[in-house]
């Protein structure tokens, strides 16, 4: 196994912030001093609790959002306003989404061959009718789908098979990096596996990088080879898969990892979870403090004073937490 020096880094992001103005005075910190490198082939696994800044985190380092601090740097090309039309246009087709909702996504007035051909149309990827027909059925029959759903609209199909037209979509621009926002959270339990599958697939047979976006850890833990942990906007830990479940070090992490549930009655029956006092806090106007400081069992005087930095604790292992050193 290479280690991280030795890996190509596709996507270095550095101190992003995104932050909403959500009135005069109050400030809402979705995504608030994230800093993380993603390297070329792997899949990096972002969990955490629904509204901790993940999707958009996600959609800031795509420029969906514009960043409010911070740099992306995308395979050694700094994404922002710098770049010519040409350069943003190509980067465009070289990072792709594949968005949560499969029924949101895709415009019900237009065809599937529509759909799926239109990056090929902005990108200049056909030479002409024929050829673009000739791609999508191909990318279509790659997905699991047939030659005929090409002439169906989105409403005909169940929300595995959209989900599928949305993973076809993303590939038909050959892109290098795709963003995978919780793509199986709104597909039923039995077809989840199988769009995972499908996306590991695709991975080993184009070479291509995933961000995976989800609040599934075991299915996370399936599909990637690192795994970061975010809480109201910051990365509290981030490691390789099989060393953040065997050896979590956050306090936050622990608890996550300790709701999973294990198929086996025995150890389930006597196993602890660790249940986390207090609620959430808004991320609305936050103190100047460890942004976990309310909830968290270990906290002491240090913690209140400030957001601890993700310091690397052991090699390849991250953690924001003032109570390890």
């Amino acid at each position: 196994m290479m280690t991280n020096q030795e890996k190509q880094i596709l996507l270095d992001v550095k101190h992003l912030k995104k932050y909403f103005q959500v009135g005069k005075k109050q400030t809402l910190k979705a995504v608030d001093d994230v800093s993380i490198q993603i390297y070329k082939g792997e899949t990096l696994g972002l969990v955490g609790e629904s509204g901790c800044g993940k999707s958009t985190f996600g959609r800031t380092i795509l420029h969906l959002y514009e960043p409010t601090e911070g740099s992306v740097t995308f395979d050694g090309i700094t994404v922002d306003h710098s770049l010519d039309r040409k350069q943003a246009h190509e980067l465009s087709r070289r990072m792709q989404m594949i968005f949560q909702d499969p029924y949101a996504s895709l415009n019900p007035r237009r065809k599937i061959m529509d759909i799926v051909g239109e990056g090929m149309d902005a990108h200049g990827l056909a030479k002409n009718r024929k050829d673009k027909e000739d791609q999508v059925v191909n990318l279509l029959e790659t997905v699991g789908l047939q030659a005929e759903h090409a002439d169906r609209f989105p409403h005909e199909f169940s929300g595995g098979q959209r989900q599928r037209v949305g993973i076809a979509r993303a590939l038909a621009v050959n892109p290098d990096f795709i963003v995978c926002d919780e793509p199986i959270s709104a597909l039923d339990v039995s077809i989840q596996a199988q769009v995972v599958n499908l996306l590991e697939e695709l991975q080993e047979e184009r070479g291509l990088t995933y961000l995976f976006i989800a609040h599934d850890l075991s299915m996370v833990k399936h599909i990637s080879d690192r795994i970061g942990v975010m809480y109201l906007g910051c990365l509290m830990e981030l490691a390789d898969s099989e060393e953040l479940f065997e050896n979590p070090m956050h306090p936050y992490t622990k608890a996550l990892l300790s709701a999973i549930p294990i198929p086996d009655p025995e150890i389930e029956k006597s196993r602890k979870r660790i249940m986390l006092e207090g609620s959430l806090p808004s991320p609305i106007n936050l103190k100047n403090e460890c942004k976990f400081a309310s909830r968290c069992p270990n906290c002491k005087e240090s913690c209140m004073q400030r957001q601890p930095e993700l310091k690397e604790v052991s090699p390849g292992h991250f953690v924001a937490c003032s109570c390890i050193e």
